[in-house]
């Protein structure tokens, strides 16, 4: 497994390096967006780890550079670290792509048990034979295509947000835990908390106003998409 570490402070990047180094990772060290780009399109790494604050292509460009050109760069999963500890800074960064998130300072062990999740996750991912559609009311998601549609129209959905209504519908009529939601779509639940999970289910309801009757909230628990009586 190869993974590409994209940190501008010599220390940190040296020692997020041996840390994965001990865990026979492949690691490549680079300390700006540039050459980040002119490594990962020759190496195609399994997962990068991202600091947001990081000279010539700052990280958050970065990862929308990856996440929208997978023929160039691969689809390496991504973790962002930061010194930034507002949730808003959070919810950008899982927005633009990434698939987990930590602050510093960090302590480098949790960071390789959550790349050890990630790449774990994608594997479990590529194992389970996905249904190509799946539908609620007049909305569908079609997998093949990656696209929400309503009513015949299509609806433009955040790749969280696409991840976090497909889990909803599948478990329809059921209740689904917090936990669960951050697991199955952020491949975590150390970082963020409840307010992630309520932010995006109001994206939800303001992208699909019809969901508002729909998507019940119970508290203290989580949500359940209500099914039609």
């Amino acid at each position: 497994m190869k993974i590409l570490v994209v940190e501008d402070d010599l220390e940190i990047r040296e020692l997020i390096g041996y840390f994965l180094e001990k865990e026979s990772y492949i690691v490549d060290k680079v300390d700006n967006g540039l050459d980040a780009l002119k490594i990962l399109k020759k190496n195609k790494h399994d997962a990068i780890v991202l600091d947001l604050m990081i000279p010539g292509l700052d990280g958050k460009n970065l990862a929308k550079i990856v996440k929208t050109l997978p023929e160039e760069y691969g689809t390496p999963k991504i973790i962002m670290v930061t010194a930034k500890t507002e949730i808003e800074d959070v919810l950008e960064g899982l927005e633009i792509g990434a698939d987990d998130y930590l602050r510093k300072p960090f302590d480098p062990r949790e960071l390789v048990l959550r790349i050890k999740k990630l790449i774990s996750s994608e594997r479990r991912e590529d194992k389970v034979e996905k249904e190509d559609n799946y539908k609620f009311e007049d909305i569908i998601i079609d997998n093949s295509k990656h696209m929400v549609t309503y009513k015949g129209n299509e609806i433009e959905f955040s790749k969280k947000e696409y991840d976090l209504l497909s889990l909803l519908i599948r478990n329809k009529g059921l209740v689904v835990t917090r936990d669960k939601i951050l697991d199955e779509v952020w491949s975590s639940s150390y970082y963020t908390g409840d307010r992630t999970v309520d932010v995006y289910i109001s994206k939800l309801r303001d992208k699909l106003p019809i969901l508002a009757d729909y998507i019940h909230t119970v508290k203290g628990v989580g949500y359940k998409l209500k099914e039609k009586k």
